[in-house]
């Protein structure tokens, strides 16, 4: 009896998934030493773009650092307004998740005591919170996957060089709220799906899933498939305890705030961004659609699916158009191609099959949002609510053989792209 190339293919993915699951743990000096020199290529490839020494958190710029230093004078609106807050009651307030106002407010807190100026987030500390955890988790979750260090610190590096996120973190620098909250939530992604994908203690899920839900409060759907994995795939009793109590703190936080602002725990405030500019590009939209609405559906899909990068002559070098129709994840990050082609694989695990129909939630609701996701960026940006758990679910298939060339050869791409753009 002959065997078809597609039953071959599925076997020597399930072999391959059944030799990650029995490898040994490595030695932890290998762990170390491969950890280490994805520090040093992070720092040759993109610490010259990204400035460290120079990252700053500027207020004007940033509604939950000054709600953070409002709640440090007891208050819970701000002095003035800024960019995209709302305003209610005749007083402004920030409308974005809690989770960089609170990280700010302990850096303030921590600043007065040991002398750093009045309003000022030190800029190591800002460092520390943001730019640091990046590798750690990364390198821990793909570690988690594929018990394989030094195939890990590659993927990491591909998910930090060569995906929006570097774009983020370049507009982080000066403390650009709507970048920061998606590397936050990019952390807590990889928390989550690391653990679930891997040994599911539940507890660094937990953690990752308050920290999504507190940055992008939509990815609360990969909340719903946690508890489905802790339900069916889980064997620790207290796997569900943590994934729910996790749901609750966050989920409630936000309810509170939105009563504490809005006097209404299902209003989140964003209906009065617009107040000021209802003629402006995303205030006409809104006032003439709403925040999520099917109209935007076919304009979203495009920019996420269709739109080709564009380049230009330069007197330097070939240079990346940063146009305001942005560029579609197939052209920019080509190994998320490997999703669609190895379906047949992620469908049968009960772990995978959860995480990735909730990042298919979560694509829905920004394909019907008002803002389209791409600008002047080059690149479709709302992919980075999806992509970390897409990258960690694509890992086993990426791990042997001449896959691990196609994986090189779209690593470079990317990276070159993304660094052009940036």
């Amino acid at each position: 009896m002959t065997t078809s190339p597609v039953q071959s293919e599925a076997s020597d993915q399930l072999s391959l998934q059944h030799a990650i699951c029995e490898r040994k743990a490595e030695p932890s000096w290998r762990v170390a030493v491969c950890f280490f020199l994805l520090l040093i290529g992070l720092h040759l490839t993109a610490g010259p773009i990204l400035d460290l020494p120079n990252w700053h958190v500027d207020p004007s710029g940033n509604p939950p650092f000054q709600e953070a230093m409002a709640w440090r004078n007891g208050r819970m609106d701000l002095p003035q307004r800024a960019r995209d807050t709302a305003l209610f009651n005749e007083k402004f307030y920030s409308v974005h998740p809690p989770l960089f106002a609170i990280i700010s407010y302990a850096a303030l807190s921590l600043g007065e005591l040991q002398g750093v100026p009045h309003g000022q987030f030190y800029p190591p500390w800002y460092v520390l919170a943001i730019v640091i955890p990046l590798p750690i988790v990364g390198f821990w979750a793909f570690n988690e996957v594929l018990k394989s260090a030094a195939w890990s610190a590659v993927l990491c590096g591909y998910w930090i060089i060569g995906t929006p996120l570097l774009t983020a973190l370049l507009d982080a620098q000066n403390g650009g709220i709507n970048s920061l909250n998606h590397i936050l939530a990019n952390i807590g992604l990889m928390l989550v799906a690391g653990d679930l994908l891997g040994r599911r203690r539940m507890w660094p899920a937990a953690i990752g899933l308050t920290v999504i839900i507190w940055s992008r409060p939509h990815l609360l759907f990969f909340g719903v498939a946690a508890i489905w994995i802790a339900r069916t795939v889980s064997h620790r009793r207290t796997g569900m305890t943590w994934v729910i109590g996790a749901m609750l703190i966050s989920v409630g936080t936000l309810l509170l705030l939105n009563y504490a602002k809005f006097d209404n725990p299902f209003e989140s405030g964003y209906r009065y961004i617009y107040d000021y500019r209802p003629n402006s590009f995303l205030g006409s939209r809104f006032y003439a659609h709403g925040l999520f609405s099917p109209h935007f559906f076919p304009e979203n899909f495009w920019t996420m699916n269709l739109v080709v990068p564009q380049f230009r002559l330069s007197p330097s070098f070939l240079t990346a158009e940063r146009s305001e129709w942005g560029a579609a994840i197939w052209f920019t990050t080509p190994i998320l191609l490997v999703a669609l082609f190895d379906a047949s694989r992620w469908w049968r695990d009960k772990a995978a099959r959860p995480l990735i129909l909730a990042s298919f939630a979560v694509i829905a609701t920004f394909l019907m949002y008002h803002y389209r996701g791409a600008s002047t960026r080059g690149c479709h940006f709302y992919s980075l609510d999806f992509l970390a758990v897409w990258l960690l679910l694509i890992a086993p298939w990426t791990f042997n053989g001449h896959r691990r060339w196609i994986t090189l050869i779209c690593l470079a791409w990317s990276a070159v792209y993304f660094n052009l753009i940036s």
